[in-house]
């Protein structure tokens, strides 16, 4: 039976091996079908278009391999794109004049001197060169002595060109449109004024450093060093001037930019490699790894000339290692079921986990245009057949334990049913015990003095009148106990109902002051009550809230022995009316205070206990203020009293 089970395994692992090389097959078919497409398109631009219509063709390129960089070496394996800055020098008379003037203005800073030596060579001379570097010449000294306008006139002068122009003449032109753009960008911040004018010159330069049309008038001698430092410059200048353009150049902006890190890279990877000697072994269309760079080429090879497209390896992972790993837009399998890794033909990692104790369970090259890379799968999870053997066997294990959580659960339900019946006979014995206790005190006193004054068993008139006056205290005991126990019953089963409305809080304080005055009414009680003016009105039950501090004045009076100092405070605090009873009693400990609120709880526990009660008056009042969303707080200290205070809020 194990056996059996292993085969199983063995043939369903063999199956879903073919699965995935199946689709991983079609996955490098497709590739393949992309990067020759892509391969004839750009072989076909090398033989039909001149070189900076190739390098504009290449990098808007949108494809699988989306080039960063161009190169373009001759037959002689020199580079012959991207171009460096020449040096054009006229041999003539005006080269010493131009020694002198360029002293004059930058050795000696004679400005006025220099620029009529410019002047000079530009009246004299017949060279366009001369005379164009003459008078951008003018315009940069005037620029220098604030002549603004002269200084545009000079530029304006300057960009201008002939459709035949070639050599040097042609970005001397447009190094004169980068500097009218910016003495008219000068002039608008001098002037605090904005006009179009700054626009237009931002976008004719803008169109300069783009147009790599081999066309008539076409900038074709602009060396590609000039390019990037005028695309350079016009960034610069395009971001300090944002904010006076009187038309959207963003997406000009974005294209110079995309075409300035182009030729940047190639120019720096053209000055590493000068010469094709470093790869001339490498097979044509097939994308290398240059040797200690980043970079990434595939090599096309048209006419005798060789062509590079330049990819950084950062962006490898969106051009092929992405397109292995989704199909039309679609997540692969890889994505759900498989980790797959990626190396070139160096070994360096390309794609996918970096690190992995696992096996993978299929190794393969990924294309003829990719020689030496490789591709290596491995399942997310390595125990992925044990894990379907074990499947069976885990289900039922599962189903076992539901079945026992269950038979738990149904206990510790039942338990806890249980556990809450026996809390809940507990309380009602402690209720019943208490009612008992407390109703028969009174009762039994009630019934002695009865009997005593039916039997005449009283000296005289003023005796029996204090046994009456004890009957009355012991029957107002019972109604009070008797009013508790009623106001407790109704709380447990939520009929408690207030008519809760705009009310005075001084005439509450009254009526509970008025509640207790006779009994407070002695010598060794002094009861104060201090109420602040114009307090506002307070939602509350009138009755219920006089119950409230009713409750508290008893307690305060109960657990005050000798020399009884009570005080009912009124007063606003913030946005809230405060009931304050303070009391000189025995006081309570921290414990205490925490559990006073709790039904049925009282602070001295004891059988010899002086004062009675049954545990509610407190819990009363905490229902009572919490029905009304206010606060009530306790603070006490052994020995040195206690203070309550409930707090309500301000009618809005």
């Amino acid at each position: 039976m194990t056996q059996a089970v292993k085969n199983e395994h063995l043939a369903v692992k063999q199956k879903l091996i073919n699965v995935y090389k199946i689709e991983i097959e079609k996955k490098f078919s497709k590739l393949d079908n992309k990067l020759e497409k892509e391969a004839k398109i750009s072989e076909q631009l090398l033989e039909k278009k001149p070189v900076p219509d190739v390098f504009f063709s290449f990098i808007k390129t949108k494809g699988t391999n989306k080039p960063e960089g161009f190169i373009l070496y001759d037959p002689n394996g020199n580079c012959v794109y991207p171009t460096h800055l020449q040096t054009y020098q006229d041999n003539s008379e005006f080269q010493n004049d131009f020694d002198e003037a360029w002293q004059c203005e930058f050795t000696k800073y004679q400005l006025k001197e220099a620029l009529d030596r410019y002047k000079n060579i530009e009246d004299n001379s017949d060279n366009p060169v001369n005379k164009k570097q003459a008078i951008i010449a003018q315009a940069r000294i005037c620029k220098k002595m604030d002549k603004i306008d002269e200084a545009i006139s000079h530029a304006n002068r300057a960009k201008g060109r002939d459709h035949g122009d070639k050599g040097q003449i042609v970005y001397l032109s447009a190094e004169a449109q980068l500097m009218y753009a910016e003495l008219v960008y000068k002039k608008s911040l001098k002037d605090n004024r904005h006009t179009p004018k700054f626009t237009v010159a931002l976008k004719s330069l803008l169109g300069i450093i783009s147009n790599y049309n081999t066309g008539a008038g076409a900038l074709l001698d602009i060396p590609s060093e000039q390019r990037v430092f005028l695309a350079d410059r016009a960034m610069n200048l395009y971001e300090q001037g944002e904010n006076v353009l009187t038309e959207d150049l963003s997406s000009q902006i974005e294209s110079v930019r995309k075409f300035q890190a182009a030729e940047s890279l190639s120019l720096q990877i053209a000055e590493k490699f000068p010469t094709t000697l470093l790869f001339k072994d490498w097979s044509n269309r097939t994308l290398n790894k240059l040797p200690q760079t980043n970079i990434y080429a595939t090599i096309y090879r048209v006419n005798g000339n060789t062509a590079l497209r330049l990819t950084k390896q950062d962006n490898i992972i969106f051009t092929f290692a992405g397109n292995l790993v989704y199909t039309d837009g679609k997540d692969s399998i890889f994505s759900s079921d498989l980790d797959c890794r990626i190396f070139d033909a160096q070994g360096t990692h390309i794609y996918g986990i970096k690190d992995t104790t696992a096996k993978a369970f299929l190794k393969t090259k990924i294309s003829k245009f990719l020689p030496g890379w490789l591709i290596e799968l491995y399942f997310k999870d390595a125990d992925v057949f044990e894990n379907a053997a074990n499947k069976q066997t885990a289900i039922y294990t599962w189903t076992g334990a539901l079945v026992v959580l269950l038979i738990m659960a149904s206990g510790a339900i039942a338990a806890q049913v249980i556990s809450r019946q026996i809390k809940l006979n507990r309380l009602k014995n402690d209720f019943i015990a208490t009612v008992t206790h407390e109703l028969k005190t009174p009762l039994a006193s009630m019934r002695v003095l009865v009997d005593t004054l039916l039997e005449g068993n009283y000296n005289d008139q003023q005796q029996a009148k204090e046994y009456l006056q004890l009957i009355s205290k012991e029957n107002l005991r019972l109604s009070r106990l008797i009013d508790n126990f009623l106001s407790f019953s109704r709380m447990e089963r939520n009929k408690q109902a207030f008519d809760i409305v705009p009310t005075n809080p001084v005439e509450i304080a009254k009526a509970a002051a008025e509640a207790v005055q006779t009994k407070f009414n002695h010598k060794s009680c002094k009861f104060t009550v201090t109420i602040d003016d114009d307090l506002l009105s307070i939602m509350a039950d009138k009755d219920a809230i006089v119950t409230v501090l009713v409750n508290l004045l008893d307690n305060a009076y109960k657990y005050s022995y000798d020399n009884k100092q009570i005080e009912l405070k009124v007063f606003a605090q913030e946005s809230e009316v405060c009931f304050s009873v303070r009391d000189n009693g025995i006081g309570m400990t921290n414990r205490q205070v925490k559990k006073v609120f709790d039904r049925f709880y009282q602070a001295d526990s004891s059988l010899s206990r002086q004062a009675e009660g049954t545990g509610l008056g407190l819990s009363i009042v905490k229902f009572i203020i919490d029905a009304h969303k206010g606060q009530v707080e306790a603070e006490s200290k052994l020995s040195k009293g206690s203070t309550f205070t409930v707090k309500l809020g301000f009618v809005v």
